[in-house]
């Protein structure tokens, strides 16, 4: 349900007026009271009625949290109004804001008709100094009808006409009056909210201060809403780049210290010895200690920003206590704050993240992060939602608010972001996948319009609040576009699917021949769609770049394999689509990638059944190809620091390490367990390849045996690390425990005191 009335009304809302509170978001270019003592002024007057106020005042000139009967063209043009503001501007200002002639000028040409928003098309009658002048006229007049000796007002008399002033003493940050207050006077009648204003008339400190206090709370704690909002987004976005740099200190991958704290801080999981195996298989995954201490920082960004800091002046026009104040400011921080963290989900949950180019995390950590973010979006979008409501409920009109159109799309809001967490649970991104790919873009994109129009009903484009949307909808959009320009680059290109023989129909070879091949040193992941495999055009699924390069005409190269798990999303050891093999077959046919993939439910299955049925066993298709992405951070560049690499395999997960076997080309080992020979015959001529690729790398296969990790990684980090200066790299890539369990061990040995030998440590995995 979209609605295009708000979206025009908007636009032409920019067309038709300059508004004076700039753009941006409040704080940061947008200001809602500059300045203040003047606002504060009108605040006292903008309820009363002038002698051009309509006498059925049904129409509404302010806002529906704060009614005006008056409208904007009688206040810019009734003199009573104009010189009892001049008056007050000049008797308040000069002891409180301070500001500049230009500045009130610049008030007074564009804010008097409006009130809180801005506009230069109401021009007022008179001018500043006009106003004043004949204010000061007035006053005089009204000092000399009482004799010259005393004013009206009984606070004292001024034997010059004038007022006396004295600057406001300050409580905190705000202005407030001393218990006696300032000395200001007048013999002019005084005025009060809601009274008739036919004349020029005195405002009464106290009345002033009143609003001035409430102005200059809300504005202040606004401004605390932008900053906050701000310092959690841009610390989630760039805090990585930073902590990324320490590879780059000269030595530093040589430094023991440095393997000791990685061991100690970075490495470990959280809690316990599973990382990328979930936590009682479909409650989620553990993130390491690294990923826990960012975790922890934004975590505690957000709940220190959420309770101050805040500034309190009572008694004030806007809140009638302490408490009702709290409850509002923090309810509408919670709301804001959550855009924040939003806007930061949605980048690091992108394909084309810049930050995998910044840094050297990542795409699984981003996507956990991601999650991390997420949880804390929701949170506090429902605290906002939960303090406002009971807000209205205790202090307003809650029967009127939830009539508002802003309130229902706030409803909608709110149930689409709670609605998420329960939809994107491992479990259901295990066995619903699919369903849970299209409900989470549905309920992400849900959620972004009524937050649109939640603003819009409730503040048009007045505060930037609605520039979240913008950012969250362009990062978005942006990734889009950047998908689909990758996907153009490789054009439609043919592909065939076997069922590779003697694997019990376990595994698919996809062989994807065209014009434009991926690059002979390609890595990393491409993403492959199938639009005339069936209805659900937009599917596109993950498969991990191992070789480019190689299938005959005929299929190929058959033997039976039953693989253990392949390359596995770190949170997801049962999810339906894993990334996958590409290897080589026994021809040699150029311009070709050939991917060797593991059948699970979806996509896979699909094809598995439909080659399957095929007439010669071959099922002949178009393909999409997007990529490849390097999800992998900098792994390549800081494997390159080694002088050795050890890799750990299981299963299709050997496929992960090639591209780095391939490229580095230095002294390098490789340990591979699989369950049956018939994997190792067919993923046999990509490893005969590495061999001619990389000479020095050595191969020991073990079949139906698991690897002697422990020894394994005892040799490479003490035994063989004799006069070795420079790290060791150690990559692992296969089942979730398997890779636990080498992370495991590599901790407990840096952390025994046997390590003589500095290390990096790569877990190639992609996440879902």
């Amino acid at each position: 349900m979209t609605k295009l009335g708000p979206v025009l009304a908007a636009g032409l809302l920019h067309a038709a007026a300059v508004l004076a509170d700039g753009t941006g978001f409040i704080g940061y270019g947008k200001t809602l009271y500059h300045p203040t003592c003047a606002f504060a002024c009108r605040g006292v007057v903008r309820n009363c009625k002038l002698s051009c106020t309509p006498e059925a005042g049904a129409v509404n000139h302010g806002t529906a949290h704060n009614p005006v009967s008056t409208p904007p063209d009688c206040f810019v043009r009734d003199a009573a109004f104009l010189r009892t503001m001049a008056l007050c501007i000049d008797n308040y200002c000069p002891v409180s804001d301070k500001p500049s002639l230009d500045l009130i000028e610049d008030y007074w040409a564009s804010h008097l008709g409006t009130g809180t928003l801005g506009n230069y098309a109401y021009v007022p009658a008179l001018s500043y100094g006009e106003a004043l002048a004949a204010a000061r006229a007035d006053e005089k007049k009204a000092f000399d009808e009482l004799g010259g000796n005393r004013d009206h007002s009984g606070h004292g008399d001024d034997h010059h006409g004038h007022h006396k002033r004295r600057h406001l003493a300050r409580r905190g940050t705000g202005f407030v009056i001393t218990p006696s207050g300032p000395n200001v006077t007048s013999a002019l009648p005084h005025i009060k909210a809601r009274q008739p204003l036919n004349h020029t008339s005195f405002i009464l400190p106290q009345d002033w201060q009143v609003q001035y206090s409430g102005m200059y709370d809300f504005e202040y704690n606004e401004v605390g809403h932008s900053t906050y909002t701000l310092v959690v987004f841009f610390v989630a976005v760039f805090l990585p780049i930073p902590l990324s740099l320490v590879r780059f200190v000269p030595g530093v991958s040589q430094s023991k210290a440095w393997s000791a704290i990685q061991s100690a801080l970075i490495h470990p999981p959280a809690f316990g010895t599973h990382h990328r195996a979930p936590l009682a298989k479909v409650v989620g995954v553990m993130p390491t200690r690294g990923q826990a201490l960012y975790i922890a920082l934004i975590s505690l960004l957000n709940l220190l920003f959420l309770l101050a800091p805040y500034v309190h002046h009572h008694p004030q026009g806007t809140f009638g206590s302490v408490a009702e104040q709290s409850l509002s400011i923090i309810g509408n921080r919670a709301g804001v704050m959550a855009m924040g963290n939003i806007a930061a989900a949605f980048l690091f949950a992108a394909r084309n993240n810049p930050l995998l180019l910044l840094a050297d995390w990542t795409h699984a950590t981003y996507l956990l992060l991601h999650r991390w973010l997420a949880y804390w979006a929701v949170f506090l979008a429902a605290l906002h939602s939960v303090m406002l409501l009971d807000y209205y409920k205790r202090y307003g009109d809650y029967a009127a608010e939830l009539a508002r159109d802003y309130w229902v799309w706030g409803i909608v809001a709110t149930v689409a972001a709670c609605a998420i967490v329960p939809a994107s649970l491992l479990a259901v991104r295990q066995r619903f996948y699919e369903v849970f790919l299209v409900g989470h873009v549905a309920l992400a994109v849900l959620f972004l319009v009524a937050y649109y129009y939640h603003i819009w009903y409730c503040y048009t484009h007045n505060w930037g609040y609605e520039i979240w949307t913008y950012i969250c909808g362009g990062l978005w959009g942006a990734e889009r576009l950047l998908r689909l320009a990758r996907i153009g680059r490789r054009g439609w290109r043919a592909a065939e699917v076997t069922v590779v023989p003697g694997t019990e129909g376990e595994y698919l070879v996809i062989e994807v021949a065209g014009r434009r091949p991926l690059p002979d040193d390609a890595g990393g992941v491409a993403y492959l769609s199938f639009p005339t495999l069936g209805w659900r055009l937009w599917e596109s699924h993950p498969f991990s770049v191992g070789f480019v390069g190689g299938a005959s005409a005929a299929g190929p190269a058959t033997g039976s394999s039953e693989d253990s798990e392949g390359r596995e999303a770190p949170e997801a050891g049962g999810a339906k689509e894993k990334a996958a093999a590409v290897v080589e077959t026994t021809a040699a046919s150029r311009n070709a990638t050939v991917f060797l993939a593991r059948v699970r439910d979806g996509m896979t299955a699909r094809l598995a059944a439909k080659a399957a049925a095929a007439a010669d066993g071959v099922l002949r298709l178009g393909v999409l190809v997007e990529g490849p992405y390097e999800h992998s951070g900098s792994a390549a560049s800081d494997l390159s620091r080694c002088d050795e690499i050890v890799a750990l395999a299981g299963g299709v997960g050997v496929t992960g390490v090639l591209s780095y076997l391939r490229a580095l080309k230095r002294p390098a080992k490789l340990f591979w367990s699989l369950r049956q020979e018939g994997l190792a015959t067919a993923l046999g001529p990509a490893l005969e390849q590495l061999k001619k690729v990389n000479p020095e790398v050595e191969i020991e296969t073990s079949v139906g045996q698991r690897l002697d990790v422990e020894g394994i990684l005892y040799r490479a980090l003490t035994a063989d690390a004799a006069e070795k200066d420079k790290p060791v790299g150690i990559v692992v890539c296969g089942p979730p425990e398997m890779a636990d369990l080498v992370r495991k061990k590599v901790v407990q040995l840096a952390r025994s005191g046997m390590v003589s030998r500095t290390y990096v440590f790569v877990d190639e995995a992609f996440a879902w």
